[in-house]
C-alpha cells in the first residue's frame, strides 16, 4: 500500500490523464449504447441462414413449396423468408407451414402481401420446442400476386446436406432461401458491456501497474493477453480469413489424439457435436452472430446439429503451428464443452502462447526496441491473427521471439552458450516448418559478435549447423504431413486449379519478372500497408476509418524514435538489417507468385499485407534513431502504451458499431 501511495505521489499528471481518459471512455461507452446498440437489441437472432452464391426469384402464384429444412437449434422462435415483387396494395395472402415428416401441422401463418417487405422477412410465432427429427416448410399463396420466393441451385451450405425443395409436389434442382429464428439480439448488450468492463479493467490494471513501476514486460503481458480476449469477442469463430479451415486441421488432430475417427473416406473432417457450430459460422459476422456466441459461451445451447457430421478436407499441414490449438481444443473436449466454447478455449490457449514469448521478449531485448517489438505485437492484424485459428499465431510468436532473442544476444548478453543456441534453434525450426520464407531473420544472428562464443569458429560453425536444421526440419515435416494425411485421408482436394507462375520464368526472365515485380509495388504497395496495420478485418469486410490506420502508422513512428538514454545501431548494422528485410520480402511476393498467381496475370495476387509482419520489427529498427525525443525512454514507453491502447479502442468499437448494425 505505501508503495502504491508513493507511486500515486509520484505520478499525479499521469494519474490525472488517466483518470480523465478512462471517464471520457465509459462516457462514450454509454452514450454508443443508448444511442446506437439498444435500437438492434430487438432485432430476431437469426441462428441459421441459407447462404447462396447466386438467388433467383420463382413466381408463388398457383405454385406450392415444399422444404426440408435441418434442426439446427432445439427451439424457434420464427422462420424466414427471401421474397421478391412484394406489393404493399395486394390483397393476396402468404400460407406458410411447418410440419413434421409425417405431415402433421405444427404451425402455420397466413399474411397479408401488403404486410410484407422485399428482402428477408420473419415469420414469427411463440418458441417452439422442435423434435429431432427433420421438418418441412411448405409455401404457398392465395389470390392474384406477382410475389416471388427466393430459390437457389447453388448452395454453400452443402455440409448442411441441404435438400433440394419440391414444387407442386416434384423435384426440383435448387433449395429454398430460408432462415431460422431464435429468440431475439439482447445477448448483444451482454457483449457490448463485456466488451466494455474489459478495457475499464485493462485501463485500470496498466496505471495500477504503472505507478508501482512493474517492469515493461510484464504490463505488455496484461495489456497483450486481455487485449486478445477482447478481440477474440468481437470477431467471433469462422469470422477470420480461411479460419474454418484451419479449426478443421486443428480439430482433426484433437481427434487423432482421442483416438476418435477424424475422417470420412473421402478424407472430409468428421465433427461431433461438440464441433458442430462451424456448420452455422457466417464468413461476415453480423448481431446475430454476437448473440449466438454469447448465449453458447454462456452455456445456452442455440445451435444443436446432433451426431457426426463431415464437413470438408483440412490444410495438409501438420506443423508446429497448431499445437495450442489442438490442445486447447483437445482439453474443451476432455471438458465436454459446447462447439461454441471448444473453439473459444483453442483460441485462448494460441493467445497465451503468444502473450507469455511476447513478454519474454520484451524482458530480454535490448531498450531501444522494446517500444517497436510491443507496438507491433499489439496491432489489430496481429490481434486478429492470433486470437483465431490458424498458425500465424505461432508463426508470429517464433519470428517475433527470434528477433529479440538474437539482438538480445547481439547487444545485451556478454556470452552465448548452448542454451542461448537451443533456444534459437527451437524458434528456427517452428519457423521452418511453417513458413520457411521467413528465415532470413535468422541472419540477425551475424550481429552477434564472435568474441562472445566460447571458440572464434563456433558462431560460423552453428550458422551453418542452424541452415542444416532448417532443412531437415522443413524435410522432416513435409515427410510427416505426407505419412499423416496419407495415413487418414483417401482423398484430398485441390483449391486452385489454374496454371501457376514457375520458378524457371523467375531465373530465365529476369527483366519480364522484374515488370510484373515493379507493377505489383505499384498497384497494391498502399493496400499491404493499410492490411498490415488495421484494415480490413474479418473477411476483409470491416473496414477501418483511415484516421485510426494514420494513428497506428503514427505509434510506429514513435516507437521507432530514440530517447536521449538510448543506444543507436552502427550504419554497418542497419545496412545488414536493411539485406535481410529486402531478401524476406522479396521470398513473400515471389511465393505467393509461384503458388497462387495465373501465369497469365501481369500482377501478382495473394499477397496480403499480414505477410509482412514477422518483418515489421526489422524493419522498425533499422530506421532507429534517425529522430530523437529529449525525454527518457520509460517516457516514451508510458506514451506508446496509452496511444496504442486508446487507438485499439477506437478499433473494438468500431468493429462493433460496423457488426451490430448490420
Amino acid at each position: 500500500m505505501d508503495r502504491f501511495k508513493k507511486g500515486i505521489n509520484n505520478n499525479k499528471k499521469f494519474c490525472i490523464i488517466l483518470t480523465l481518459f478512462l471517464f471520457v471512455f465509459i462516457c462514450s461507452s454509454f452514450v454508443t449504447y443508448i444511442t446506437y446498440v439498444k435500437n438492434f437489441l430487438p432485432n430476431d437472432n437469426i441462428v441459421y441462414k441459407v447462404r447462396t452464391k447466386a438467388e433467383q426469384g420463382v413466381p408463388l402464384e398457383n405454385n406450392v413449396f415444399k422444404q426440408e429444412i435441418d434442426n439446427v437449434s432445439s427451439s424457434l422462435t420464427g422462420v424466414g423468408l427471401g421474397l421478391k415483387n412484394v406489393d404493399k396494395n395486394s390483397d393476396s395472402i402468404l400460407n406458410v407451414s411447418i410440419k413434421s415428416q409425417e405431415g402433421s401441422l405444427i404451425r402455420k401463418w397466413s399474411m397479408k402481401e401488403k404486410d410484407l417487405n422485399d428482402g428477408f422477412n420473419v415469420l414469427h410465432m411463440e418458441s417452439l420446442t422442435l423434435p429431432d427429427q427433420k421438418l418441412l416448410i411448405e409455401v404457398s399463396s392465395s389470390g392474384f400476386t406477382n410475389m416471388q420466393v427466393d430459390v437457389t441451385a447453388d448452395v454453400e451450405d452443402n455440409y448442411l446436406e441441404l435438400s433440394k425443395c419440391k414444387l407442386n409436389d416434384e423435384n426440383t434442382d435448387y433449395s429454398l432461401v430460408y432462415g431460422l429464428a431464435n429468440g431475439n439480439c439482447f445477448a448483444v448488450r451482454r457483449l457490448y458491456f463485456l466488451v466494455v468492463l474489459l478495457f475499464i479493467l485493462l485501463i485500470v490494471l496498466f496505471g495500477i501497474l504503472k505507478i508501482i513501476e512493474v517492469k515493461f514486460a510484464k504490463i505488455s503481458f496484461v495489456v497483450i493477453f486481455i487485449t486478445g480476449i477482447i478481440y477474440s469477442l468481437v470477431l467471433p469463430q469462422f469470422t477470420v480469413p480461411d479460419e474454418w479451415t484451419h479449426y478443421l486441421t486443428a480439430y482433426s488432430q484433437s481427434s487423432v489424439l482421442l483416438h476418435k475417427k477424424a475422417f470420412d473416406e473421402h478424407g472430409n473432417v468428421i465433427l461431433y457435436e461438440d464441433g458442430s457450430y462451424y456448420f452455422v459460422r457466417y464468413d461476415c459476422p453480423n448481431q446475430s452472430t454476437y448473440a449466438m456466441e454469447m448465449n453458447e459461451l454462456s452455456g445456452h445451447q442455440m445451435v444443436d446439429i446432433k451426431g457426426q457430421r463431415a464437413s470438408r478436407a483440412p490444410l495438409s499441414l501438420a506443423t508446429f503451428g497448431y499445437i495450442p490449438q489442438t490442445i486447447g481444443v483437445t482439453i474443451g473436449r476432455l471438458l465436454h464443452m459446447n462447439s461454441m466454447q471448444v473453439a473459444f478455449v483453442g483460441r485462448m490457449f494460441a493467445l497465451i502462447v503468444y502473450a507469455i514469448l511476447i513478454s519474454w521478449g520484451i524482458a530480454l531485448i535490448p531498450k531501444f526496441a522494446k517500444r517497436i517489438f510491443f507496438a507491433v505485437s499489439m496491432l489489430p492484424m496481429c490481434m486478429q491473427q492470433v486470437c483465431s485459428f490458424n498458425y500465424d499465431s505461432v508463426l508470429f510468436a517464433a519470428s517475433f521471439f527470434l528477433f529479440a532473442y538474437l539482438l538480445y544476444l547481439a547487444y545485451k548478453k556478454d556470452e552465448v552458450n548452448n542454451v542461448d543456441l537451443a533456444i534459437v534453434t527451437i524458434c528456427t525450426m517452428a519457423i521452418a516448418t511453417i513458413k520457411f520464407i521467413y528465415l532470413p531473420i535468422l541472419g540477425i544472428g551475424l550481429l552477434i559478435p564472435t568474441k562472445k562464443f566460447k571458440h572464434k569458429n563456433t558462431k560460423w560453425i552453428y550458422i551453418v549447423l542452424l541452415m542444416v536444421i532448417s532443412g531437415i526440419s522443413f524435410g522432416l515435416i513435409t515427410k510427416y504431413n505426407q505419412y499423416f494425411w496419407t495415413v487418414h485421408i483417401n482423398e484430398t482436394k485441390s483449391i486452385w486449379d489454374v496454371e501457376t507462375y514457375k520458378a524457371s520464368f523467375i531465373l530465365y526472365h529476369p527483366i519480364k519478372e522484374t515488370i510484373v515485380f515493379i507493377n505489383t509495388i505499384q498497384y497494391f504497395m498502399s493496400e499491404y500497408i493499410e492490411q498490415m496495420l488495421s484494415s480490413p478485418l474479418g473477411w476483409l469486410e470491416i473496414k477501418m476509418p483511415s484516421i485510426i490506420t494514420a494513428g497506428f502508422s503514427s505509434v510506429l513512428l514513435l516507437s521507432s524514435m530514440s530517447s536521449k538514454d538510448e543506444e543507436s545501431l552502427k550504419w554497418q548494422n542497419r545496412l545488414w538489417l536493411l539485406v535481410l528485410c529486402s531478401l524476406t520480402f522479396i521470398a513473400v511476393i515471389l511465393a505467393l507468385q509461384i503458388t497462387w498467381t495465373p501465369d497469365q496475370f501481369n500482377l501478382i495476387i495473394g499477397v496480403q499485407g499480414r505477410y509482412f509482419l514477422p518483418i515489421l520489427p526489422l524493419f522498425l529498427v533499422l530506421i532507429h534513431s534517425y529522430l530523437t525525443l529529449n525525454m527518457e525512454s520509460k517516457f516514451i514507453n508510458v506514451i506508446t502504451i496509452m496511444s496504442i491502447l486508446c487507438l485499439n479502442i477506437m478499433e473494438v468499437m468500431t468493429i462493433l458499431i460496423i457488426v451490430i448494425g448490420r
